[in-house]
């Protein structure tokens, strides 16, 4: 979720806001919430096409205006994302309304079906919203998005998943670790851990692995020495590894 102040910003501020705050529920960037507002749920994944709805929950004093829009988006190999429009050639998307209402301390739903010409597919329905104020008056406009997958029926396959580099960053703590989708499907990594003997790191965030993509992860490292074994789970397998690690700058 992203607020932003009202401000005579240029398109790619607007972008950036949009990015950071599928970023967020992507868990590929930070952003701080407002508690007033949200949505629910934040991500959905079904298999091939959707026919579902996600609900607005206005908790303040105040009425919101909404306006919705669907957004097409991408994620770099370091985990950035990046806004795109929708290709409406290849994805449809038909929502209930496009713009509407909510009453304070009220909740609203929205609709939609979804299609795709080639799977897996992804987009957001971003919602902007209007009319919130802040404790000394100020007017702010929050952007709460829904992301939406639309999954192949086959699954991704350990063996179209490769565990590539492993670099420890000496100044950070932390440890880097590079995987590569191999395939044409979608999957989604719960976890990456990584091993040195009887150390083991914390989990990473979980995130997507978009099909034929590179993606870079970290892990923060407690141990002194260098990690030698990479764990990565996915919701049907785990892949584990020996690889030597290098020193990053």
């Amino acid at each position: 979720m992203r607020v932003s102040l009202p401000c005579h910003a240029s398109r790619p501020r607007t972008v950036r806001r949009v990015s950071l705050a599928v970023g967020a529920l992507l868990g590929l960037a930070t952003t701080r919430p407002l508690a007033a507002q949200s949505v629910s749920p934040p991500i959905a994944e079904y298999q091939e096409r959707a026919r579902s709805s996600f609900q607005l929950i206005n908790s303040s004093i105040f009425p919101l205006n909404v306006v919705l829009e669907v957004r097409g988006f991408s994620v770099t190999e370091q985990g950035e994302v990046r806004d795109a429009p929708l290709d409406t050639t290849k994805v449809r998307v038909k929502l209930s309304a496009m713009s509407f209402r909510i009453p304070p301390r009220s909740t609203y739903t929205v609709f939609y079906e979804a299609t795709a010409d080639s799977l897996p597919a992804w987009f957001t329905i971003m919602s902007a919203m209007t009319g919130a104020r802040t404790d000394n008056g100020l007017n702010v406009r929050i952007i709460l998005p829904h992301v939406v997958y639309l999954n192949q029926k086959a699954p991704l396959r350990k063996e179209q998943v490769a565990i590539r580099q492993l670099e420890r960053d000496s100044a950070s703590g932390k440890v880097r670790v590079q995987l590569e989708n191999l395939g044409p499907n979608l999957g989604r990594v719960q976890q990456v851990t990584a091993t040195a003997g009887k150390v083991t790191s914390g989990p990473s965030a979980g995130f997507p692995l978009f099909p034929h993509m590179i993606r870079w992860t970290d892990v923060d490292w407690p141990g002194p020495g260098t990690p030698e074994r990479v764990t990565v789970r996915f919701a049907k397998f785990a892949m584990d590894t020996v690889l030597s690690a290098t020193s990053s700058p």
